[in-house]
């Protein structure tokens, strides 16, 4: 988005606020459109922003849908998505919800053996997938292996089975999630061809959910090969469906990756600092309206607005938020120009689990969000102090 979209913005807007760019939103949903792949379809991970406007947007764009709660599987109804453009996944759900789900004819994945029984208690004769916990984890986190509380593992595979023949259940599909911000197409292939492996257990098997882990392109981060990812994905799925003796269906769920980089958080600077080693510039947010740093340690990268050619300032710069609260920080150790009262600070990335993620302890108000269309037109989508669906 350019500077001069973002302070035309800014000045009709007010800060602080989230900018979001439509063109490149439906860049984003095009490239998963483009699979090669015939029998594939895209549902967008609600948790990643859950703003009804972008939702309908998405839905316009022909995207379906992945909820991890009730609340959001009401939300995605309300945003037009039809129940079967919905796929619900979660642990841990309660007896009337997933009845709730039943009713509607959502089609849901399950996470553990347990949850598979009632499930056939409720619905029996019905189709269903299964959430596995495969061992290929060359990333070492916590969405796969022995450290995950999500999935079946391998070993419960045979009573998972036995369940399924017992509700009568088919068991359609099996779901993984490999990780967050993967780059290396390799690692993520590896996963992909583990968990075909495993679901050559399921004699009715009609897809795979991949779920999401695309990266988000940021500085230092090397670039997601997608016409690769194309090829080799068209690749395994083919052979693999020869294999089976029918098309599997490709199921991705890309969450981070459709908003993450259409999206800048806009906040201004209202006091500064000087200390022996550091600038400190106060803004008119904090760390809960933008709160990567609180959940995960990590700054977005930041930008003065309009001071792309000044000279950075010899010391480094902190951005801190208008509390009280000792840790909140948008940023340390940024490199940029010296920052005064008045200036507005651009900070690149946030267009997932910016806004959704947000708390509510510090008592801010929740930032305007503005949809930002291709020719540079501007509307509100979300106002100050908007309710968070």
């Amino acid at each position: 988005m350019q500077d001069d979209v973002i302070a035309s913005a800014v000045r009709e807007f007010g800060t602080p606020c989230y900018l979001y760019d439509e063109a490149l939103i439906r860049r984003n949903a095009a490239r998963f459109g483009a699979l090669d792949y015939p029998s594939r379809s895209v549902h967008f991970a609600s948790m990643a922003n859950n703003n009804p406007e972008l939702l309908r947007l998405v839905h316009g764009l022909g995207l379906g849908i992945f909820v991890n709660s009730v609340r959001h599987l009401k939300l995605a109804l309300d945003c037009g998505f039809g129940p079967e453009e919905i796929i619900y996944t979660s642990t841990g759900v309660r007896r009337s919800d997933l009845e709730f789900i039943a009713d509607l004819g959502v089609h849901v994945n399950l996470d553990s053996v347990g949850q598979l029984r009632l499930f056939g208690e409720i619905a029996p004769g019905r189709s269903c997938g299964i959430r596995l916990n495969i061992d290929e984890n060359s990333l070492g986190n916590v969405f796969i292996g022995a450290e995950s509380r999500i999935g079946v593992l391998e070993t419960e595979i045979p009573e998972v089975l036995e369940i399924a023949a017992r509700y009568d259940l088919k068991l359609i599909g099996t779901h993984v999630y490999l990780g967050t911000n993967i780059v290396s197409l390799d690692t993520m292939i590896a996963g992909v061809e583990r968990t075909l492996q495993l679901s050559n257990h399921f004699a009715d098997l009609a897809y795979v959910d991949l779920g999401g882990g695309f990266p988000v392109p940021e500085e230092g981060v090397p670039e997601f090969d997608y016409p690769e990812y194309n090829r080799r994905i068209t690749d395994l799925f083919t052979r693999y469906s020869a294999e089976r003796g029918r098309e599997i269906r490709l199921v991705l769920e890309p969450g981070r990756a459709m908003f993450g980089d259409t999206a800048v958080f806009c906040t201004e600077v209202l006091d500064v600092k000087d200390r022996p080693d550091r600038r400190l510039a106060c803004v008119d947010a904090s760390a809960s309206l933008m709160p990567r740093s609180l959940f995960y340690g990590e700054f977005n990268a930041v930008d003065v607005l309009g001071r792309a050619g000044d000279p950075v300032e010899d010391k480094p710069t902190d951005v801190v938020g208008s509390t009280t609260y000792s840790r909140d920080f948008l940023a340390k150790g940024a490199k940029l120009p010296a920052a005064k009262v008045g200036d507005v600070l651009v900070f690149r990335n946030t267009g997932s689990y910016g806004y959704s993620m947000m708390t509510q302890f510090l008592g801010q108000d929740a930032p305007t969000e503005v949809l930002v269309a291709a020719d540079g037109t501007a509307r509100v989508i979300r106002e100050r102090g908007g309710a968070r669906p």
